[in-house]
């Protein structure tokens, strides 16, 4: 075979949008090659059969990769549940090229890269990216994973607590245990209810076990089968050292059945051309051998010396047999297999009893009320442009008039609903309805399931008269006739026309999410269609699937349906239902309590009465009087996608993603009401523009005291967070068109005020931002409807608060409740929600506009003139100024307080240690937080800072840069504490207003540099976790003093290109830029000259960025020093909560002062961290920056005072300066 050519199989190009500017090469790879790039004697003429998709971005300063293999827990022997997920773990900790376990994490670490790896039903997929002149390398690293993973002994003893660590963490998320649930519910043959993640018991992998299990199981089945293999495998004598040696057996097993070329698709993306990435794939990945298909006689793989060689002969026997049978439990999940997979539903009325509808009931561990339709369905994995259920999905799912959520919500019976898969493999589907119940709700669920049947009927009825009127597919009947006489198809068209939309109008998105799904979607769909499947770009309403509708039209019948019901509530209702009447524990299903087999998780399933299964199927009274009907045409969809004529040509021609990105311009400046930037996008050429909307009041979260004072005031900011809520609420029904049409749109409410916020194409922006901002202003929205809804979900949420949350959260809020909260913590809020009233509603949404110094910030940005933003500005601020005239008194008080975040400054040569028990019944795990806050001001910006807080920033930065990678190996994969081990930097602000001697008040925002650190365990105590964590920072000194000046550079340059990397999308462009106006503004910006808007922070990255490669190892170290280890200049807080394994010590052990901890200031209870809080002061700037701040109020302070005192000559006329018209009449809004 000398003479074959080594030239992969091009396969035809990769259907892509409009707006992709990225090149694809999809490829099959050439025969098996070996060690040095040739291919191996005695080939059999077989191709290798791995699949690649090489993508060139000359945009991304990142290369990433990912390896999607066609095989998951669904291939899972039942005697090792979670093999697959284990595998994935395995397949990290080094190969024979590269035998060191970290050596991955750590190059990644180095040149600014991450990695991580997921488990599906079908899929386990790897990802890593890191910057694009370190690909090679890292990639090299990556590939031999799959080429010749080390797999040993000792690394799967460890490995297995990590397994069971992720496991544990899980036990305590409600979704979690519904999923368990469903699992249980199924066919026990059916590869669905397979228990995917595994644990220490179902993968007994360590010999010794080095802790006290406790997790909440019983004797598996796994555990029996497996004690059945090894009896055989050892003729009746096995320990448990052979249980482990047997894993890993397994483990190999699966590797080489499953990771096989054929069962393999790779991506890789970076900024090298096709030709150089095809020259870096080919050779590495042509190298993974199909060692299923090989034969080894006179070899024993993977043999160890504690293991004898016959033994270990007998071991890999039994495991490739053991893997062999359960890999085809599963269908091929490609659409391209030969033999395409029946409909083999894993939920059957068989299974419990023979007769549905049942009723399924779940105690959840929050308090929601949830109810949800099953409904089990052929499969449309091969048909994902022709899917049934993605018509029922928009049908179901619609919040526009007519539909089942508008009839419901209007009742006051749910607040939320939606539709689509819940499973979707090769051969099943299971479709679900999921709402969220008001109080009523719950108690009317039957009426509500009523509804939703009714609706179903209705679509049938259409899809009937479809097909009558429209027996074919009638390929002569135009889109305009189908709009007029068949609603089904105008709908579809409709769909197919956004998803088209979509598809041509997105730009790509970062290389590092990209790669995988894109892997995923691959080996699913084939290369060729990868990115378009399910985009419907070639239907329209004469492709409508009817009859297959038609099908699964007759499948949403109540004889087709299980309901779940979980809440509290609900959970009552069917305890005292079989009270004293538990079912008899046989292999005969029987109604009553069950129990989950892996998460132990109770469960009642139920029959329902005749007589309201008989009202869903519409046997009484014939229909529902309900005002169903199917959606009106979409009125948002754009009329429009050209781009600004006011662009330059070579803007028009295509994104230009590395072009640098100027900053918006103040283009209107009134320095009593508002301003507005606006930005032209010449970046991405794309018909879509965001804008943010900041009405900036303090009488969001703050009540005014003597004077010009305010205070925080945590009712106020209560009932501001209701009138967010309720406004959501009540413009669902009327926006969610404008949502199917690419429209989003948020308001949020923050310390800085009320923010509105819209993103999507740029042709009917305005007008949607328009009427939110119209309806905004009027109180009508606030309905009693709306505002129970919201009552009721805030209680609830705040009553499970506690009881429902993961230790390491809860962690996040003590220590935030000393840190930056102003309220009085969760029980306070509690107490505020229960006691409010619509008109406490009413009243403070009134109030806001009576604000005096309410002051509006406008960035509207992207697919927009300059005059088309004005126009809009100059309407919104009528808006405001219509309804600040109806409320608002005439005064000659200008008050120019601007709220802002918040945070206190701790002391330093105190460590806080705050100890808290989890009032959660079922957490498992403790968690320790440690932070550092540096007590030297962040970096501001060029103009607002000095060097010292500078080069402190970078090297905070640049600290938590190399530390991230020895953290987690010291103490995940070494120690093995726990599977959550993290650290990071973090960047919060508090804003302090200056007393001018004038009265006058000026903004100033302070940013403050952290260093967190975080590891949430079961298997050891939180005291002993901070003592481990301390060992860590001890010894990471000498790290640093120990390293080359090359390594530190390496850091230092990858952070540097990671802070300077391009921006990809408009909306996190416009995020970034609103985040400086938001903060810095204020303080900056007077007559928005241009030596003010330069002191404006734009390029804080290209300055930390030049700086960070200037910083040294002296730097490090005296940072560190100062911020770390100096017990006497650093401040720290260290958050414990404890879980059930390990719980609180009471009376507390106190930990004693010494060199590593310092001074101690124990609290463990609310009352002890409320009093401590009141003694610390807030974070302010220190005295040179505060004559700095003054002296440039003190410049402009004449002017502000004057435009301050000119308007209110008029009263509420600051506004009207505002309304005056230009010279040109108004556009009109469509």
């Amino acid at each position: 075979m000398t003479n074959i050519s080594l030239s992969p199989d091009y396969l035809l190009p990769v259907i892509k949008g409009k707006s992709d500017y990225r090149s694809y090469r999809p490829l099959i790879l050439p025969y098996p090659l070996d060690d040095e790039g040739k291919v191996k004697d005695g080939g059999n003429g077989e191709r290798n059969g791995l699949t690649v998709i090489l993508i060139q971005d000359q945009n991304s300063k990142h290369f990433a990769a990912a390896v999607s293999v066609a095989s998951g827990a669904s291939a899972d022997p039942r005697a090792l549940p979670g093999i697959a997920h284990f595998c994935e773990h395995m397949c990290f900790l080094g190969s024979e090229a590269y035998p060191k376990e970290n050596e991955y994490k750590q190059y990644l670490s180095q040149h600014g890269g991450k990695s991580n790896a997921s488990t599906s039903a079908s899929h386990t997929t790897y990802q890593f990216d890191v910057l694009a002149d370190y690909g090679q390398k890292a990639l090299d690293i990556f590939s031999n994973f799959f080429i010749a993973p080390l797999f040993t002994m000792s690394g799967t003893e460890r490995e297995v607590h990590a397994v069971d660590s992720e496991n544990s963490k899980n036990l305590i998320n409600d979704g979690r245990r519904r999923w368990q649930i469903l699992k249980d519910l199924a066919d026990k043959n059916h590869h669905f209810s397979k228990f995917s993640t595994g644990n220490k018991k179902t993968l007994p992998a360590a010999a010794v076990d080095s802790g006290d299990d406790s997790s909440p199981h019983t004797k598996e089945e796994g555990n029996s089968r497996l004690d059945g293999i090894l009896w055989s495998i050892n003729d009746g004598e096995y320990d448990e050292h052979d249980k482990a040696t047997f894993v890993r057996a397994v483990l190999l097993a699966f590797h080489k059945r499953h990771y096989r070329p054929t069962n393999m698709t790779v991506v890789v993306v970076g900024p090298q051309t096709l030709d150089e990435l095809e020259s870096w794939v080919v050779p590495r990945f042509g190298r993974i051998p199909d060692r299923w298909l090989e034969k080894n006689e006179g070899t024993v793989e993977g043999a160890t010396e504690e293991v004898a060689v016959e033994k270990w002969a007998k071991m890999q026997k039994a495991a490739a047999k053991l893997v062999n049978e359960a890999a085809n439990d599963a269908p091929p999940v490609s659409i391209n297999a030969e033999k395409k997979p029946s409909f083999c539903p894993s939920f059957r009325p068989q299974l419990q009893g023979g007769k549905w509808p049942i009723l399924v009931t779940v105690l959840p561990l929050k308090s929601t009320r949830t109810l949800v339709l099953y409904f089990p369905l052929p499969p449309t994995w091969h048909v994902p442009d022709q899917s049934p259920t993605r018509i029922l999905s928009h049908l179901f799912g619609h919040e526009g008039p007519g539909s089942v959520f508008a009839l419901l919500q209007d009742a006051g019976l749910i607040t939320s609903l939606s539709a689509g898969n819940r499973v979707s493999a090769p051969d099943q589907n299971l479709f679900q309805i999921q709402m969220s119940l008001t109080a009523d709700g719950e108690e009317n669920w039957k009426e509500v399931v009523r509804v939703l049947f009714s609706y179903g009927r209705l679509i049938r009825d259409y899809a009937k008269k479809s097909m009558s009127s429209h027996p074919g597919q009638a390929e002569d009947t135009t889109r305009a006739e189908y709009a007029n006489l068949d609603p089904l198809r105008r709908i579809w068209d409709e769909v197919a026309t956004l998803d088209r939309m979509r598809f041509d109008q997105t730009s790509p998105g970062h290389v590092y999410s990209f790669a995988p799904a894109l892997a995923q979607s691959a080996s699913k769909y084939g290369t060729t269609h990868c990115l378009s499947a399910g985009s419907l770009l070639n239907e329209n309403g004469t492709t409508l699937p009817l009859q297959e509708l038609m099908d699964f039209c007759e499948k949403i019948i109540p004889e087709n349906c299980f309901v779940e019901r979980c809440s509290k509530g609900a959970w009552a209702e069917a305890e005292a239902s079989f009270k004293g009447n538990d079912p008899t524990k046989s292999n005969q299903f029987c109604f009553g309590k069950q129990t989950e087999k892996w998460y132990q998780v109770d469960y009642y399933v139920s029959p329902i009465d005749d007589e309201a299964v008989r009202g869903w199927n519409g046997d009484v009274d014939d229909e529902c009087p309900y005002a169903l009907h199917l959606p009106e045409p979409n009125r948002y969809i754009p009329r429009s996608l050209e781009l600004c004529p006011d662009l330059p040509e070579d803007a028009k021609k295509g994104p230009r993603i590395e072009k640098p990105i100027e900053p918006p311009k103040l283009i209107v400046n009134n320095h009593a009401t508002g301003r507005l930037w606006w930005r032209l996008d010449d970046r991405y050429a794309l018909p879509k523009a965001t804008l943010k909307f900041l009405i900036r009041t303090a009488k969001v979260e703050h009540r005014s005291t003597t004077g010009l004072q305010w205070e925080y005031d945590a009712l106020t900011a209560m009932r501001s967070n209701f009138v967010t809520g309720i406004f959501a609420d009540s413009l669902a029904q009327e926006t969610y068109d404008a949502d199917l049409a690419g429209l989003g749109w948020s308001l949020s409410k923050s310390s800085s005020g009320y923010t509105l916020s819209c993103h999507g194409y740029s042709d009917r922006l305005s007008h949607l931002a328009l009427k939110l901002l119209s309806d905004f202003c009027s109180d009508s929205f606030i309905k009693e409807t709306h505002f129970s809804s919201n009552q009721d979900k805030i209680v609830r949420g705040l009553e499970s608060y506690f009881e429902s949350r993961r230790a390491d959260s809860l962690a996040v809020y003590y220590r935030d409740l000393l840190l930056t909260s102003r309220s009085g913590g969760v029980e306070e809020n509690l107490e505020y929600a229960k006691g409010l009233s619509m008109k406490d509603i009413v009243d403070n949404h009134r109030s806001v506009w009576t604000d005096e110094g309410m002051f509006v910030e406008c960035l509207y940005s992207g697919n927009v003139s300059s005059e088309e933003a004005k126009d809009f500005f100059e309407q919104a601020m009528g808006i405001i100024g219509t309804a600040r005239s109806h409320l608002c008194e005439k005064s000659s008080q200008f008050r120019g307080w601007v709220p802002g975040p918040f945070e206190r400054r701790l002391p330093t040569g105190e460590d806080f240690e705050l100890h808290f028990q989890s009032k959660n019944a079922k957490e498992e795990n403790g968690a320790v937080l440690v932070t550092y806050q540096s007590q030297t001001e962040g970096f501001k910006g060029k103009s607002l800072s000095s060097q010292e807080s500078m080069r402190l920033s970078a090297t905070i930065r640049l600290i938590s840069t190399i530390m991230r990678e020895p953290f987690f190996n010291e103490l995940r994969t070494k120690q093995q504490l726990g599977y959550i081990v993290s650290s990071y930097y973090d960047l919060n602000f508090s804003s302090k207003q200056f007393s001018i001697p004038t009265d006058e008040v000026f903004p100033s925002t302070t940013p403050i540099d952290s260093i967190v650190l975080y590891v949430l365990s079961r298997n050891t105590k939180p005291t002993e976790v901070i003592n481990r964590i301390d060992d860590f920072l001890m010894n990471f000194r000498s790290r640093i003093a120990d390293m080359t000046s090359y390594e530190i550079q390496s850091f230092a340059d990858s952070l540097a290109d990671q802070l300077t990397k391009p921006i990809r999308k408009l909306g996190d462009e416009a995020g970034g830029h609103f985040s400086k106006i938001r903060r810095f503004a204020p303080e900056v910006v007077v007559d928005g000259s241009e030596i003010e808007l330069e002191k404006l922070p734009w390029d804080n990255a290209d300055v930390l960025a030049k700086c960070v490669r200037t910083l040294s190892r002296e730097d490090i170290l005296n940072v560190w020093d100062s911020l770390v280890l100096k017990t006497e200049s650093r401040s720290r807080i260290v958050s414990y909560v404890y879980g059930n394994t390990f719980p609180m010590d009471i009376p507390l052990k106190i930990r004693s002062s010494n060199d590593v901890t310092g001074k101690v200031v124990n609290i463990s209870t609310k009352e002890e961290l409320l009093i401590k809080r009141r003694s610390l002061i807030p974070y302010e700037p220190n005295d040179k920056r505060g004559i700095f701040v003054r002296a440039v109020w003190e410049k402009h302070r004449t002017r502000v005072r004057y435009a301050a005192a000119a308007a209110a000559v008029v009263g509420v006329g600051l506004w009207g300066l505002t309304m005056m018209k230009r010279d040109q009449p108004k556009k009109k809004t469509n």
